[in-house]
């Protein structure tokens, strides 16, 4: 079966795909809901980088691609990885890209599918989590104001993630139209809860908290954090992580959540490790040249 009996997703297609993802990664994609998926296939710039497979009425696949430094697929297809990877082959040599890449849990049946295909494991990304017994204390460097996040400064936050991000290989530039709908105006996040640093008119740093992930009310999450160039290796992505950690706890959350790329060059993991939080979970990527 090859890549021609795809189709492009539509909104209709957003509840079976979310179930797809939640009964084929239980422990890596449980949290993904219709509204998620909606989310998405509602940004404007999406496209033409859906699929879906349906047979006999039924949603059986669903996949969607992103060029970056590799063209990126995140997929769920049980039994039938084949076409979509067909497609994200056909799409990285359409964009001139020298990779394709796809991602998921060590183990999973997948990883037979892409061995088969001549992809190899390139590097891993990690779930971290820490348990809070008490609200942290976070101690900010001389300089450095906490400010909450408003509408105002919506560009000048998108620019500051986009240079802080700049050389992370699993980081999509993010501009004005998927920051409205995949950030500040999507139904699962919390930008009243997103805290910034300012070292007088200048963005130094940032965390985006979120207070759930998914069904599981006693997560919460940090989205994102980062901190520009100019201010690393001076404690600020510590004490904005310390402050995010608070933020939640003081909303009743009595675990928090994270995602890291393993191999990350900023010392993240390192820093996580150092504020107590641990490893729950690795997703493996897989990366062919084409």
């Amino acid at each position: 079966m090859s890549s021609s009996r795809l189709r492009p997703a539509t909104e209709g297609d957003a509840e079976q795909v979310a179930a797809l993802f939640r009964a084929t990664f239980p422990t890596w994609r449980w949290f993904v809901t219709t509204e998620d998926i909606l989310s998405w296939l509602r940004d404007p710039e999406i496209g033409d980088r859906t699929r879906v497979l349906e047979i006999e009425g039924r949603v059986v696949g669903y996949g969607d691609v992103t060029a970056g430094q590799d063209m990126e697929l995140d997929v769920v297809a049980p039994g039938h990885w084949d076409p979509f990877l067909d497609w994200l082959e056909e799409r990285a040599r359409e964009s001139d890209l020298t990779y394709a890449r796809v991602g998921f849990p060590e183990g999973h049946e997948l990883q037979d599918v892409a061995a088969a295909r001549g992809y190899t494991q390139w590097r891993s990304a990690h779930t971290m989590e820490i348990a809070l017994a008490e609200p942290p204390e976070a101690v900010l460097p001389d300089g450095i104001d906490i400010r909450p996040y408003s509408d105002d400064v919506a560009d000048t936050l998108r620019d500051g993630m986009n240079e802080a991000f700049a050389q992370d290989p699993f980081w999509h530039v993010v501009t004005a139209e998927n920051f409205r709908t995949g950030y500040s105006g999507n139904q699962s996040s919390s930008p009243e809860l997103w805290l910034l640093a300012w070292a007088g008119q200048e963005l130094a740093g940032f965390v985006l908290p979120e207070p759930t992930r998914g069904s599981d009310k006693e997560l919460g999450w940090v989205r994102v954090l980062g901190v520009r160039p100019r201010w690393r290796r001076q404690g600020l992505g510590e004490a904005l992580l310390r402050q995010a950690f608070r933020e939640l706890y003081d909303l009743g959350r009595r675990r928090v959540g994270l995602g890291v790329d393993g191999e990350n060059p900023t010392g993240a993991v390192a820093l996580y490790e150092r504020v107590g939080m641990r490893r729950v979970s690795s997703i493996d990527n897989w990366r062919k040249a084409v």
